[in-house]
């Protein structure tokens, strides 16, 4: 399964922004972003008339004939840690800290680039990022970041997992998966958000583990390539906000409770799919009938997003014996079910995409869904148009003279990433074998 599900243009591809998917970071990522990356050069050096072309290969396309590329790492939960270090290797300048790791009893690492960057310092990058986007994605994205080669883009901040665990195989085919360090981005912020230490029950005998997030009073402040401000403890927070479409409740519904994905299934028992295949108003009022189906069979509760507080309500209603209370509650409920059902008509468009989406999942494959898809994602148009129009971005990150500011002082002697340091020892050596999941 490819890590870059896809790859294209946003917009009209004469603008020169680029789009890649990065869904997750196995052996392969570094090199499939790599390709995609040289693709949308190549591509975009034709789409504005130059010399390049395909027999010409992509290695001699024109880099900064891309304008702007969005990395999408929203909802990467992560990976393998070299993977992590490939793909950053690819945006940061030769010779910069990727990231580190610090640990009890673990080595300290220190994981340095060793290549040129592939785009060019005309070309504006954005890295869209979600509370989904953890570990590996998080060390890309903070790397990014910190050397001021890119923005985050996104509506707030990322997961916040910035620990290194190993696997040790245990009998009866489980396994154990412990904490061995923690990994730091180049400004030197720890970005986990989660702060686990030793405590005591109430009565002071049984010993566990409590775990609390960190502060926003704790947050230190550290400082990016360019001087600008970052905080560690709670994950990479973005640059430049972009509110995503907000869901309705009945959308939520319909796709906590598999309610899309179970029609789909039914749907392709009886149908076969044609070109240009739409989700039409007969089939619209079938799904429609399919739900009320489940909420009359019990499998579907359309109140559900207010379940909870009406039961405590409901419980706290009885203890105080407020009979007609009771009653209105009743009514509440119902009222609230007969509000979800609105949204059958106020959300129609956005329920129908949803649906052809499901349906279409079941014959096309991924590249050819993210591509549909990105027709109606609001943060990926908005990232794309800013990258175009430059102004905001430049506001943020400032690109004239940047190299010239930043090689001299991130470079550092010439080892490669896969090294570590020991400091009592005073010596290099190989790195650790790890397979380790960040």
């Amino acid at each position: 399964i490819p890590d870059v599900k896809y790859f294209g243009f946003i917009g009209d591809p004469t603008d020169g922004i680029g789009y890649v998917d990065l869904s997750g970071f196995a052996n392969d990522a570094g090199m499939q972003v790599r390709f995609a990356i040289r693709a949308l050069q190549h591509g975009a050096e034709m789409m504005a008339g130059g010399d390049s072309s395909a027999s010409a290969g992509m290695a001699s396309a024109d880099p900064s004939k891309l304008k702007g590329l969005v990395l999408d790492l929203r909802s990467n939960p992560g990976g393998l840690l070299t993977s992590a270090v490939d793909v950053a290797t690819l945006f940061v300048p030769n010779g910069s800290d990727v990231v580190s790791a610090r640990g009890r009893g673990f080595p300290e690492t220190l994981y340095r680039s060793k290549t040129d960057p592939i785009l060019s310092p005309n070309t504006r990058l954005a890295v869209l990022v979600n509370e989904q986007t953890a570990s590996a994605a998080e060390i890309v994205s903070g790397a990014i970041q910190d050397l001021d080669v890119g923005i985050i883009v996104g509506k707030g901040r990322t997961f916040g997992k910035g620990l290194v665990q190993n696997v040790q195989d245990l009998p009866y085919q489980t396994a154990l998966k412990y904490t061995v360090a923690k990994y730091y981005t180049p400004s030197g912020r720890c970005i986990q958000s989660t702060v686990y230490k030793e405590g005591s029950s109430s009565d002071g005998k049984n010993a566990k583990y409590t775990s609390e997030k960190v502060a926003d009073k704790d947050r230190a402040v550290f400082y990016t390539a360019r001087g600008r401000e970052v905080k560690d403890g709670g994950g990479v927070e973005v640059d430049y906000k972009v509110e995503p479409q907000k869901a309705s409740p009945l959308e939520l519904i319909l796709l906590n409770n598999g309610a899309y994905s179970d029609y789909a299934a039914e749907w392709s028992k009886n149908h076969e799919l044609t070109d240009n295949f739409k989700v039409d108003e007969s089939t619209y009022k079938d799904f429609q009938r399919f739900v009320e189906k489940r909420q009359s069979d019990g499998d579907m509760k359309l109140e559900v997003l207010y379940d909870s507080q009406l039961k405590e309500l409901q419980k706290k209603l009885k203890a105080s014996n407020f009979d007609s209370s009771g009653r209105e509650l009743d009514k509440l409920r119902s009222d609230i079910v007969k509000d979800v059902k609105k949204d059958f008509s106020i959300h129609k468009a956005e329920i129908i995409e949803d649906l052809e989406q499901n349906i279409l999942a079941r014959y096309l494959p991924d590249s050819m869904l993210i591509e549909r898809g990105l027709r109606s994602d609001v943060q990926v148009t908005e990232t794309a148009k800013m990258l175009k129009d430059g102004r905001e971005f430049d506001k943020i990150l400032p690109r004239e003279g940047f190299l010239e500011e930043n090689n001299g002082a991130l470079k550092n002697a010439g080892q490669s990433y896969e090294t570590t340091l020991n400091k009592e020892e005073g010596i290099l050596k190989p790195e650790p074998t790890l397979q380790s999941r960040w």
